[in-house]
């Protein structure tokens, strides 16, 4: 006969929330409240051991300060803090659900703050996302600096960037202090295609307080690059607007004549603001001598299509093959993989694009090479791979803000060489292989949940292929499987799939041009940018070699790039990446890329 010990577990999922309504019914009717929250001079009946669940920061006051024992009614007093805002956040602890408005969540996310609900901050988080717009990118920017949010923070400089030409005709722009002004002006990737809309920027910020705000006219246009304005549009806004020319009299250093130099001194005074979405390859192996590289170059494949050339990037620390890289809040890591002897590695680096550099990351718990690696809202998830030894389940986060690894749970299978990808928040691991089987297997990870659950499965089993998400969109290219009529060890190449989280199936691309299918090509990454997915490998096209390959989302269709020299690099790590326009500039002139041509006199 069995023993005790030797029974199954059994769970109730409905309990936890059966649970907290029942603990919600007692807070309404005032039973079992053992303590008052004084906030604002109104008395609020709590239970002191759910309070402190909730916060830390009540948790610690209980600890330093506990109840007397006596009888007496133990008081909490908060001060700073809304009543109707902290009466909202008691019920949100009974509930999990809080109503949120641009009026209230300033004063939510103080108090949220203040008591070190982690999980409270994150659900304004996702609201304030939505609310970024030109009118308020502003202030939500700088109310995200002040609590440390640096998800939105991060979102809210992005709009900020790409929106600046609405962003300075809010009425929140013209009422920036000179101070603010000026820091607004340094941004160094304000996305306005020509410098005369800074110029005219500052003078309607002028022009909103000409009383106040003349006597601060030098200081003001000290941040417009005043070397890239065009002397026939400031003499005609001279003809126009008496404040121009005011401004134009009182800085001597803004030009009315074109400049006389030209070729390289031309070039070399030259600085283009905005920024550039590029296609980023690190690490790999040399293709003649097959040891890892350290290289890292960048293309912009919309900056510039005639010419489309690859720059040289600062390189890495060390050498890498079969790493990971991402992406994330505008800097670059590369995490693990395989050094020049082929041991895993499992350090990682940072690349700032600002500064063209790399700084050392904390090591990941376990070293791994041939591993996934997403990113959502600043954390970093790395899955599986395998460690020299044996092939890994485990999966591992890193919080890029706070510099610290901590354990997620495992994935439900091995997945040799599989492919991973984010979509809507979520993680995605699909196909794979292990002991000589491939998958064609999908599963997700919610990292509120911290559950994997299984979805739809590909229509085509594959291991070596790469994956990304966009919107509500995954796309899976590549990757190779053996032949269906099992007659040979031959491996061809898989069909590109799409899957849409409405729909929630695997369907083929229309179009499957992206190699032949015959063949061994392999895709090194996808990098979404703009409308289209750029996928680069060694794309046998029938005819000749491809490197890069733009699949058009909106049509469906395969294009080429314009043609590149045979790459000198195989097997590299591939991601997108915003790089200022000026620091592209300033690398192609380093690098010798412009043809210039100096015209005699």
């Amino acid at each position: 006969m069995a023993t005790r010990a030797s029974g199954s577990v059994v769970s109730d999922p409905q309990h936890p929330a059966r649970l907290l309504r029942t603990l919600r019914s007692f807070h309404q009717e005032g039973f079992f409240c053992d303590a008052h929250l004084v906030v604002d001079g109104e008395e609020i009946p709590v239970q002191t051991n759910i309070l402190a669940a909730a916060s830390p920061y009540i948790r610690t006051k209980l600890n330093y300060n506990p109840p007397k024992g006596d009888g007496s009614t133990y008081k909490i007093e908060l001060k700073g803090i809304p009543v109707d805002t902290m009466k909202e956040i008691v019920n949100y602890i009974f509930s999990g659900q809080i109503r949120l408005s641009e009026d209230t969540i300033q004063d939510v996310v103080q108090t949220a703050d203040l008591l070190l609900m982690t999980d409270l901050k994150a659900l304004c988080c996702e609201f304030l996302e939505g609310c970024i717009a030109a009118e308020n990118c502003i202030g939500i920017r700088d109310f995200a600096l002040l609590y440390r949010l640096h998800h939105v923070h991060y979102l809210a400089s992005e709009y900020l960037e790409t929106h600046f030409r609405d962003v300075s005709n809010t009425e929140e722009f013209l009422e920036l202090s000179l101070q603010k002004l000026k820091e607004v002006l340094s941004l160094e990737k304000l996305n306005v295609g020509n410098e005369k809309h800074v110029f005219d920027a500052v003078v309607r910020w002028i022009s909103h307080d000409p009383d106040l705000r003349k006597v601060h006219m030098k200081d003001a246009m000290s941040a417009v690059w005043v070397s890239g304005l065009d002397p026939a549009y400031l003499r005609e806004q001279m003809m126009r607007e008496p404040l121009v020319r005011e401004i134009v009299r009182e800085c001597s250093n803004i030009p009315l004549t074109s400049p006389q130099q030209g070729g390289e001194a031309m070039l070399a005074s030259f600085k283009p603001r905005g920024y550039s979405e590029c296609i980023v390859t690190v690490g790999g192996e040399e293709r003649v001598s097959q040891k890892p590289s350290a290289a890292m170059r960048c293309m912009c494949p919309l900056y510039d299509p005639n010419r489309q050339l690859w720059i040289e990037l600062a390189p890495m620390s060390i050498p890498r093959t079969n790493h990971s890289v991402v992406s994330a809040e505008g800097f670059l890591f590369v995490l693990g993989g395989q050094d020049e002897n082929r041991v895993t590695l499992s350090s990682g680096e940072k690349y700032d694009p600002d500064t063209n550099s790399w700084t050392p990351l904390p090591p990941m718990t376990e070293a791994r090479h041939n591993f996934g690696m997403v990113e959502i809202e600043g954390v970093l998830y790395v899955l599986g791979g395998e460690d020299g030894e044996r092939e890994l389940v485990s999966m591992e986060s890193y919080d890029i803000y706070n510099m610290t690894w901590t354990k997620q749970p495992d994935m439900t299978m091995v997945r040799k060489i599989g492919c991973y990808a984010a979509m809507k928040k979520k993680i995605f691991a699909m196909g794979g292989g292990s002991y000589g089987k491939l998958f064609e297997s999908v599963e997700c990870y919610d990292p509120r949940t911290q559950q994997w659950t299984a979805i739809c499965p590909l229509k085509e089993r594959r291991f070596g292929a790469m994956a990304c998400g966009v919107a509500s969109e995954l796309y899976v290219f590549g990757g190779v499987r053996s032949r269906d009529d099992n007659q040979s060890n031959e491996m061809v190449t898989c069909k590109s799939e799409f899957y849409h989280d409405e729909f929630k199936r695997w369907i083929y691309l229309n179009d499957q041009n992206l190699c032949i299918p015959a063949t061994s090509s392999f895709v090194y990454g996808a990098v979404p940018i703009g409308a289209s997915i750029y996928v680069v490998g060694e794309l046998d096209t029938g005819t000749n070699y491809d490197y890069v390959r733009e699949f058009k989302r909106s049509t469906g269709t395969w294009h080429h790039t314009k043609l590149l020299s045979s790459s000198d690099l195989r097997r590299t790590g591939c991601a997108a990446l915003r790089i200022a326009n000026c620091k592209l500039f300033r690398l192609q002139l380093q690098q010798g890329l412009f043809r210039i041509r100096v015209l005699s006199p």
